[in-house]
This record gives structure tokens, C-alpha cells and sequence, in this order.
């Protein structure tokens, strides 16, 4: 059985799984309300959801799985997107280290197994045990007429370099540093990317800062055209309208984060068929992701 939070509803309607009979709403005050009616006692099953904010989408999460808990389920969850994992260290005395608060509350109900699609952070795994899922695959199509692969930062780097050796294309990537909040300086960028069709890719796009710097660093290289792909497309503040000037010819992205935006560049994939075959079985979602 499937049981999901609003912050996933646009995915689990597009899955075939069969659905769990729960409440999840609120009262007239605003507080949120949590009831399975289901008999879940022993039998496995699924929550779907995202942490990202409002932080209604945390305790939705929250409620649902302590009613899971509470009724004797074997929870697998799956997180679509963990909001919060870019605060996974203390930069500055007095900070809340956020991505361990989300994760001791979500490991106060007993979860069998956790799976998240392209976390920010590895270092979100000292917190929670969970497997980390790429959706790569969805991209193939892109991916497959470019020829270069670039990273927008250091942290992007594994990912590109598995692109790049996965589908025999160049590599290169590029340094970055802050200048102040949500402010984005590429200093350094490495590998040729002269006359060449190249593809960032990233775990997410948020204001579109690192993407966009990036792309411009790649343009007066000599790039001949710059795509991006990247799982998570929350595209905050102004995001969509600066990406649309960047000279970025296309962006890539799922619906994790339900779509919001309406763009002539932008191209969203639909995640929900991925996310079913890791659920169902349990046991084969074990074998296949092992593999």
C-alpha cells in the first residue's frame, strides 16, 4: 500500500500502486491532522513525500508515519526531496544544523527502509540511513547528444564524472566560491570544452545562481551550446526568468518538486514510473538497486 503526504500527491496519482485509505488534512486553526484507516499491522508499506518547505510538508511527514507507527506497519519510506540538506554543517557559531533536526524527526518512527531521490548532501547520511537514488536514466535522451559533461562546482563532480565515463563523453568542471548569500562567482574551469555540445548536471536548481554562472563560464570558453540537466527543479525567486536570459539553451529536471513554472526553455520528466519500480516489491526494489 501506498500512503503519501500533498507535498507528493502529484506523483502518487500517477502511480499504479494500489493506495492506502488515511485523512490528512487540517483543522480550521491551521493544525495538521493524521488518521490511517487502514489495518496496517504487519504488512509493508509505502510513504511517499517531500521535506521541502512550507514546513507543513516536515510535519505532515511526521504525523503520517507516527499513524503508520502506531498501527504496527513495516514503513519504507521515499522521499522525493529532502528539503533542508543544504544545512547538513555549522558554518557560523549559533547555527541549527537543519538536515539533523528533519532526520531525528523522521528516525522517531521505525522505517524499514529509506530510500531519496538525489540528495544534496552524502553528509545527510551521519544523520539518517537512507540509499541515495539517481535518476540518470531519464535523461538519456540528452545526455546522448552531447559531448562534453560539465560540473558546476566540486560537489557535482562524482555525478559528472559517472555521467561522462557511463556514456563515453568528455568531462570538465569548474570552481566556484560565494561572494555573499545566494551569490555565485565561478573562478576557475577545467577540461575543453571549445566547439562542444555540453551538459551541466546538478542534483537541483534553486535560484539558479551556480547553473547560470556556470553556463556563462562554459559560453566564453567557446562552448558551442550548454544544456543543463538536474533532478530537482525548485526554481525560487526569480529563477525561471534569469535562466531564460542565461543563453542556456535547454534545462532538464523532474517532477519531484511539483512544477510551478511555465518556461519555453525548461523540459520536465515525469518521475512517478521510476519512483513505482523502485517500490514494488520491497524485495525486488532490494535486488534491482544493488545491481
Amino acid at each position: 500500500m501506498l500512503f503519501y503526504t500533498n507535498s507528493a500527491e502529484h506523483i502518487a496519482n500517477a502511480m499504479k500502486m494500489t493506495k492506502g485509505r488515511f485523512i490528512l488534512t487540517k483543522f480550521s486553526d491551521g493544525e495538521i491532522y493524521s488518521r490511517v484507516e487502514e489495518d496496517v499491522r504487519g504488512k509493508d508499506v509505502w510513504v511517499l513525500a517531500s521535506t521541502q518547505p512550507p514546513a507543513d510538508n516536515i510535519l505532515e511527514l511526521a504525523f503520517l508515519l507516527d499513524s503508520l507507527s502506531r498501527g504496527g506497519a513495516k514503513i519504507n519510506l521515499m522521499i522525493l526531496y529532502f528539503g533542508y540538506a543544504r544545512q547538513d554543517r555549522i558554518v557560523k557559531e549559533g547555527e541549527a544544523l537543519s538536515s539533523k533536526v528533519v532526520s531525528d524527526l523522521l528516525r522517531k518512527s521505525r522505517l524499514d527502509k529509506v530510500l531519496v531521490l538525489h540528495i544534496h548532501s552524502s553528509r545527510v547520511k551521519k544523520f539518517l540511513d537512507f540509499e541515495d537514488v539517481l535518476p540518470v536514466s531519464l535523461f538519456s535522451a540528452v545526455i546522448r547528444r552531447m559531448e562534453v559533461v560539465a560540473a558546476p562546482d566540486r560537489g557535482a563532480l562524482d555525478l559528472a564524472r559517472k555521467v561522462s565515463e557511463d556514456y563515453g563523453l568528455g568531462l570538465a568542471y569548474m570552481e566556484k566560491s560565494r561572494p555573499g548569500v545566494e551569490k555565485v562567482e565561478i573562478t576557475r574551469l577545467v577540461g575543453n570544452v571549445e566547439r562542444k555540445k555540453v551538459v551541466i548536471v546538478d542534483d537541483m536548481i534553486s535560484t539558479g545562481g551556480t547553473v547560470i554562472k556556470a553556463g556563462q563560464r562554459l559560453m566564453k570558453s567557446g562552448a558551442k551550446e550548454v544544456h543543463v540537466i538536474a533532478t530537482h527543479g525548485v526554481f525560487s525567486g526569480d529563477a525561471v526568468r534569469n535562466l531564460e536570459r542565461s543563453g542556456i539553451k535547454s534545462v532538464h529536471v523532474t517532477n519531484s518538486v511539483k512544477p510551478n513554472y511555465k518556461s519555453r526553455i525548461i523540459k520536465t520528466v515525469d518521475v512517478s514510473k521510476f519512483v513505482e519500480s523502485l517500490m514494488s516489491p520491497v524485495e525486488v526494489s532490494r535486488e534491482s538497486n544493488q545491481s
